[in-house]
């Protein structure tokens, strides 16, 4: 089974105001390290 992932709040809110100016789900995995897409759906909501 599969340990979960922590992301610091900072990480959360860097990946919302990234978004906001027109970056890709990818480009922000790439940059900030994160492993899986969902997340970054998840924190948009």
């Amino acid at each position: 089974m599969k340990t979960r992932v922590h992301y610091p709040e900072e990480v959360k809110w860097k990946v919302i105001e990234m978004k906001k100016d027109g970056y890709s789900n990818w480009t922000i995995m790439e940059k900030l390290g994160i492993k899986n897409v969902s997340q970054i759906k998840t924190w948009m909501k």
